[in-house]
């Protein structure tokens, strides 16, 4: 899923509606126009919504403003970013967890936002991470991940889902099957699990076996069960073993079964994680078969039906959420893969193999009407995923939705062999759709997030405050330094330490006024983080070679930005200059009183 080359396209082709439009001529340039009408965001004003990509192998997640398809925010989650100071140095909290968890890389598929009445609340994202079978957690008042934990028991953690309507757990399926034991070697079974996660403490509560690989997730509206679609019931190992059948399923896991079974210690406890087996707990799993090699599963806003699409098959199928009985099968059109919604009783599909967009009326097609099909759109080209706004909650909005297509082919001026990916933004608001534009989908409401989003921090209670910076030796190799950053300086300016030295660095930025974010590098040292207003960071480094190492803020603050800047002298080992603390409450150095200090002097 690759996303850096589009978004660049997205800023271009927007540009050039907005030309067309004062420039029209003709029915063609006519037409152009009210397109460019419909996703123009003039300089000064502000979309309507947040959208949120999946980067892919990026191992992040892009924020876009819809209409405009603007870049808003790359948010780096499974993958080190020199650009925001994320994750660069080794005793960084999100750089310990993803060397912990699975390494400085991910590859990200499924952003899905916290909900209160089945709506998002603007608190959390979640984003899976398929490679290395990791689930992060974002907060939205800052945008940034603020939690990255690995799922055990799971290979290739595909589908997430929020259970709804007030984000019980995190949905998180795992798609690659593995030995029922864990261990290669062993003549057992494959299986794999749908791991339940606390959305809070993002520990996992719990795990229900499923045989075959476990694709897309959803959840019913009443938080009673977890729908997933899984293909190569067969358990083939090859590609021609996995779709002997002419039936595959979709698994719904009846939560409230699951969470008694568990609690009556019927879980076999494995990597600390009660495992579920459906076979020694009955009704805690449901498969309702399908056409086989299912893909996505998709709950429609009222709660009503669960949607899987064929895939292989020309057919989605409706299932009843609340009973599980297969309500009807229509055809839509070749390789159906996602399905999402308006507010007004449809449905829309993305046809793989069709390059299209499908509109169907819900209630005509579980009525058997033959009219049920409402209009189909062309996009270009292969089609996978799709969404309209708000079309996984409870009250979509019934206005946009997006095409994210998987081949572009002749859309864009060449840029060797990988083309980057087309997304559109079609118009859903009428009767028939429109496409508007292409450019880089969870979406959000602009209104939810503005009054909780936060541009400053509170300061921590271990915050270094102004005055009360310092430079402390504290043991033989060990110096302590807090710090704070303001425009445009460092306080201290000069650390002095020695070869050998381990340096436990707190810093503070002491801005008080939103988008005055600070920056601290060390060359020759691997060393780069970048501090929002009111933010603390500490982390221990070696004070390297002897020599003069300027650091210095990375990211431009005032007029003097390029003077923010000071020094770490590192002595030599054997060196006899004497170093003395220093302590800023006293405005001098030396001890101060009342300040344990254990001093180099020599």
């Amino acid at each position: 899923m690759k996303r850096h080359p589009l978004l660049l396209v997205a800023a271009s082709v927007i540009a050039t509606l907005a030309i067309v439009h004062t420039t029209g001529c003709g029915a063609t340039r006519s037409a152009r126009s009210l397109a460019a009408d419909k996703v123009y965001v003039a300089p000064g004003e502000l979309d309507k919504y947040y959208g949120f990509l999946s980067g892919g192998q990026s191992g992040s997640v892009f924020v876009v403003g819809i209409p405009s398809g603007r870049l808003i925010r790359e948010i780096p989650i499974f993958e080190p970013r020199a650009a925001y100071g994320y994750a660069m140095h080794e005793t960084d909290p999100r750089r310990q967890e993803l060397v912990a968890t699975g390494g400085t890389w991910g590859d990200t598929h499924h952003p899905v936002l916290s909900e209160t009445d089945g709506m998002p609340n603007g608190k959390y994202l979640w984003i899976n991470d398929l490679a290395n079978g990791r689930l992060a957690r974002v907060r939205l008042d800052y945008f940034e991940a603020d939690r990255i934990v690995k799922i055990p028991n799971l290979q290739g953690a595909h589908g997430i889902a929020v259970v709804s309507p007030n984000t019980k757990y995190i949905v998180v399926n795992g798609e690659f099957e593995q030995p029922t034991d864990g261990l290669v070697t062993n003549p057992a079974p494959y299986t794999s699990v749908v791991a339940f996660v606390d959305p809070d403490s993002m520990v996992v509560k719990f795990q229900v076996r499923v045989n075959g690989n476990i694709d897309i997730a959803d959840t019913s509206k009443d938080g009673r069960f977890a729908f997933s679609t899984v293909y190569n019931l067969e358990q083939g190992k090859t590609m021609g073993g996995m779709i002997q059948f002419d039936r595959d399923a979709v698994a719904a896991i009846d939560i409230p079964a699951a969470e008694k079974a568990v609690a009556a210690g019927k879980g076999v406890v494995r990597n600390g994680v009660p495992i579920l087996d459906p076979a020694e707990n009955a009704g805690v799993l449901t498969l309702i078969p399908v056409p086989k090699n299912p893909h996505g599963i998709n709950v429609t806003p009222d709660g009503r039906y669960a949607i899987a699409s064929g895939k292989l098959s020309p057919t989605v199928t409706i299932i009843d959420a609340h009973t599980l009985k297969i309500v009807a099968e229509p055809e839509v059109g070749l390789g159906p893969l996602h399905t999402t919604f308006d507010d007004r009783g449809n449905a829309f599909t993305s046809l793989f193999l069709d390059s299209q967009v499908v509109k169907w009326n819900i209630d005509k097609a579980v009525s058997g009407a033959s009219d049920y099909i409402v209009d189909r759109i062309n996009v270009h080209y292969n089609i996978g995923h799709l969404q309209a706004v708000g079309g996984d909650h409870m009250h979509p909005s019934g206005d946009y939705l997006l095409a994210l297509n998987k081949l572009s082919k002749d859309q864009y001026v060449a840029v060797g062999p990988d083309l980057p990916e087309n997304q559109e933004i079609i118009d859903i608001s009428g009767e028939k759709m429109k496409m508007l534009a292409s450019f880089p989908t969870t979406f959000m409401s602009a209104a939810v997030l503005k009054p909780l989003v936060k541009q400053t921090y509170t300061p921590a209670a271990d915050a270094v405050q102004a005055g009360q910076e310092r430079v402390v030796r504290t043991g033989p190799h060990a110096v302590t330094v807090d710090m704070t950053l303001i425009r445009s300086a460092y306080t201290p300016e000069t650390l002095e330490v020695k070869e050998g030295d381990q340096v436990t660095l707190k810093v503070t930025n002491v801005e008080t006024i939103r988008d005055m974010i600070h920056g601290f590098a060390l060359p020759d040292h691997n060393l780069n983080i970048a501090l929002p207003p009111g933010y603390t960071k500490t982390l221990t480094f070696d004070a390297g070679k002897p020599g003069v190492y300027w650091f210095y803020c990375t990211n431009f603050c005032s007029a003097l930005h390029l003077e923010m800047r000071g020094r770490m002298i590192v002595q030599p080992k054997d060196s006899t200059v004497t170093l003395t603390d220093w302590h800023a409450a006293a405005n001098i150095t030396g001890p101060v009183p009342g300040v344990p200090s254990t001093g180099d002097k020599q």
